[in-house]
């Protein structure tokens, strides 16, 4: 139990979902390398130093059966975060003001252990705390989360950070530490030579302070402990507590498309089997600052090369589209673009027809079998052709999926989200989402992802989609609230296009 003050108490960390560390993320990727990850449904989760639960509560509203855990020194986020728990009335959550020092054996078990923004801003001794925690209260094929700031490159970042604490040394106040900080790193950037490297970074340095929120600027670059490590170090220390690096959450960064040919020649050289040096030369190559890595047990049995017919097992995802309504069946390439804009191009038939059908769908998912069969049916009689010879044609899709996977071009979910793009009669958003827009233009979809309501007009209408209104209640509904505040009328046309939006976002229940 902690009852003492923190530096979070005096300057909350603002709250954010985390899609990296979602368990259903996590379980794909651990099956990817061959475990057997426990699924969203049924499992176990323990965030430390998770704060007000912004991280934590929408995957226990979104999995209702499982059981999540939060931990955090600063009572004061702790005693917000219980608040609004109390307000969704959700059972299968609790947070802790606890100290991560104080958590033995006797906390349990748990299927995922969650750690952002935490391993580079304590000292020596809780990181080895942390690590202990991950051995003893991860269950076997458990999967453990941690984020930290990482070499080389945070070098760069360094000499801000050095910079401005040394300005900043004999201020106390929180608000004159960042305002005086932000103010040098201005007057650096304008003042350095434009010819130089030293002159780049500190510009560099400056765009990436000007504009990010005072909080995260406070605690993350002008705390007394803001360590990156090389991920090589993380690896060797976690090694000592009995673990393994099993890859990033952010596994389209693990992949080569990003890299010169002759970079990815020379790390396609490095084995499988070597993970974590060929991500540390990648890093190298890349100039990597940030990591969230995934540990696991070292007695698990990882299968370093990973099999794409994995996938078939899998849910599948996409946002990719094209322009123009397409035949699949015939002959010529396609490209798709995602809603990131990444491009993705395909000569394969039941390929095409496959995203086809899933972007049409998104954000909703279908098993690999499901796709396939939809996609046979819509390809008629070049679908029976390739029914010949499905193995193959399906071993080709599974292949086109993880690539496309690696690349951040798809989504693969070890279950089905709770969400929809088909308007029921009367349509629902996000419970999670409506509780959140009444005190803020700041939600969460049911993908964990943040939403901005860009406006209080929209921030209504997400609260009046609450499953009790047809479109033609919502239209007069939200005309009342209009006339009210002298904004123009809508029509239903423009409230099934917001309808739709919401759908895109990843707010409608299925």
């Amino acid at each position: 139990m902690s009852d003492a003050a923190t530096a979070y108490d005096e300057v909350d960390y603002p709250g954010h979902p985390f899609m990296g560390t979602h368990p259903d993320h996590l379980a794909v990727l651990g099956f990817l390398f061959g475990m057997n990850p426990a699924p969203l449904r049924s499992c176990r989760v323990l965030e430390l130093g998770g704060g007000e639960g912004a991280n934590l509560i929408p995957m226990a509203f979104s999995a209702p059966d499982s059981t999540f855990v939060g931990i955090d020194l600063s009572a004061e986020s702790v005693r917000r975060g219980n608040a609004f728990i109390d307000k969704m009335g959700l059972s299968n959550i609790e947070l802790r003001a606890y100290n991560i020092m104080d958590v033995t054996p006797d906390f349990g078990t748990f299927d995922y252990i969650i750690a952002h923004g935490v391993y580079s801003w304590v000292p020596d001794f809780v990181r080895a705390k942390m690590l202990e925690i991950y051995r003893q209260n991860l269950s076997p094929q458990g999967i453990a989360f941690v984020s930290y700031n990482a070499y080389p490159g945070c070098f760069s970042r360094d000499i801000a950070r050095h910079i401005m604490r040394y300005h900043v040394r004999d201020e106390s106040d929180a608000q004159t530490r960042v305002k005086q900080a932000r103010a040098l790193m201005e007057f650096l950037a304008e003042a350095s030579a434009e010819n130089t490297i030293y002159g780049f970074e500190l510009r560099n340095q400056y765009d990436r302070v000007k504009d990010i929120e005072p909080q995260v600027l406070y605690h993350d670059d002008l705390s007394d402990v803001a360590t990156p490590f090389f991920l090589y170090q993380v690896a060797e220390d976690a090694a000592k507590h009995g673990l393994q690096y099993l890859c990033d959450s952010s596994f389209s960064m693990a992949h080569f498309g990003r890299l010169s040919a002759k970079a990815r020649e020379h790390l396609a050289a490095i084995p499988e089997d070597e993970a974590v040096t060929r991500e540390q030369y990648t890093d190298f190559v890349d100039g990597r600052a940030f990591r969230e890595s995934l540990l696991c047990h070292a007695e698990v049995k990882l299968e370093r090369k990973i099999d794409p017919r994995r996938v078939m097992q899998l849910q599948l995802a996409t946002s990719a589209a094209t322009d123009d309504d397409i035949d699949p069946a015939a002959p010529d390439v396609v490209t798709f673009k995602t809603e990131n804009g990444s491009t993705l191009s395909t000569d394969h038939r039941l390929s095409k027809a496959v995203i086809r059908i899933l972007g049409r769908c998104w954000p909703q998912s279908k098993s690999f079998s499901e796709a396939v069969s939809e996609a046979l049916a819509e390809l008629g009689a070049a679908g029976d052709k390739i029914k010949e010879n499905i193995a193959e044609e399906t071993d080709a899709l599974a292949g086109l999926i993880y690539r496309a996977f690696a690349a951040g071009q798809f989504q693969l979910r070890f279950s089905p989200h709770n969400v929809t793009t088909v308007l029921s009669e009367r349509p629902r958003s996000s419970g999670l989402a409506r509780k959140q827009a009444e005190s803020s233009l700041m939600v969460t979809n049911l993908l964990h992802r943040g939403v901005s309501m860009k406006d209080e007009t929209v921030r209504q209408f997400l609260l009046l989609v609450d499953g009790t209104r047809t479109v033609d209640q919502l239209v007069a509904d939200l005309n009342a609230i209009f006339r009210r505040n002298g904004n123009p009328e809508v029509t239903e046309q423009s409230v099934l296009q917001n309808l739709g939006l919401l759908a895109k976002l990843g707010l409608l229940v299925a």
